[in-house]
């Protein structure tokens, strides 16, 4: 179906991770906080865009909204200009579904803010042009839910502004989500630890030893996660019982589901129709795939997995991966 040229490649620029994909099958997800580490952008990405030649590079981001930008117009800028000068064609995704050039991008940033998320779903709409479905998408920091009738994503708001208000951006994702916001004022609202850490108690993460991108630096093991979910109520880990600790991971999950899950009725009720099928990425796709299962559904919807078709490491970078395979439909404007 796709016509890619033999080396492209997608890459997607967010606030918190980078994720590529090249048309070899080489898939990177990289941890690189922007906010803390703007000035390192431009190395990282000359590293990454040098280990395999590129003919055509797709790009996407959501790093503009970092606070380390003043505007999301200085963030677009700042991205786009980071991107190596290499013997290979650069393409920007938008948001009004098609790439532009570099340089067109450069002099007109707004259409290129926050765009990965219309990449996944054109891309996700191209595999259904005959029926109503969703495509839903879990993040670490964020979770987008877009309708998709007979092939075309149905857009309610193109800016992040505007998809919070209709509930087609939820921000809580498996990872960043601080924890103080999922929880009551029974619970310390302090930077403690994040929605991972319940997450790992509930056991639908996995232990990282080498990962420390955690709300305390320390490593993401459950003993870890439990001191600093013991934190949320304002003691040690030795003073509060597993069994609250557990309690509390679970209200926290609790809510999270119950904002996704009223995110979703908002999507059927607008469309007022059920989805014949629903496409689930992301790093929590498990965790959407529950949600979608626990849903109260007339009809249950076929579930595609975008692991089960393209991979567990392309779920993850779902729309770097999109737009890579859209550079082979759709044309430059």
């Amino acid at each position: 179906m796709y016509t890619n040229t033999p080396f492209t490649a997608g890459i997607d620029i967010g606030g918190a991770n980078i994720k590529y994909c090249h048309s070899d099958g080489n898939t990177l997800s990289l941890g690189f906080p922007l906010w803390e580490k703007k000035t390192a952008l431009p190395a990282i990405l000359e590293k990454i865009l040098s280990t395999k030649k590129i003919d055509t590079l797709a790009i996407t981001m959501t790093g503009e909204l970092c606070d380390c930008f003043k505007t999301k117009t200085e963030g677009v800028r700042y991205i786009l200009n980071s991107i190596p000068k290499k013997q290979f064609r650069p393409l920007v995704w938008t948001t009004n579904k098609n790439f532009i050039s570099l340089t067109n991008a450069i002099q007109n940033p707004t259409s290129c803010a926050a765009s990965n998320w219309l990449g996944l779903a054109s891309f996700i709409a191209k595999q259904h042009p005959a029926t109503f479905g969703l495509s839903i998408d879990i993040g670490s920091t964020t979770t987008d839910i877009t309708s998709i009738n007979h092939g075309n994503p149905i857009l309610n708001g193109t800016t992040d502004t505007q998809r919070l208000k209709s509930g087609s951006l939820i921000y809580t994702g498996m990872r960043r989500t601080p924890l103080a916001s999922l929880l009551g004022c029974k619970y310390a609202h302090e930077y403690f630890a994040t929605i991972a850490d319940a997450h790992l108690l509930a056991n639908n993460l996995k232990e990282d030893q080498e990962d420390t991108e955690t709300a305390d630096g320390r490593s993401f093991t459950k003993t870890n996660s439990a001191r600093r979910i013991a934190k949320m109520l304002c003691g040690d880990q030795n003073e509060i019982p597993m069994s609250q600790l557990i309690k509390t991971s679970n209200l926290a999950i609790k809510n999270q589901t119950k904002w996704i899950t009223n995110a979703l009725k908002k999507h059927l009720n607008r469309n007022g129709n059920e989805p014949k099928w629903v496409s689930i990425s992301g790093s929590g796709e498990s965790f959407g795939k529950t949600i979608i299962e626990s849903f109260p559904w007339r009809k249950k919807p076929s579930i595609s997995l975008f692991s089960k078709v393209y991979g567990i490491e392309n779920s993850i970078a779902a729309c770097a991966y999109s737009i890579m395979k859209l550079t082979g439909v759709l044309n430059e404007k």
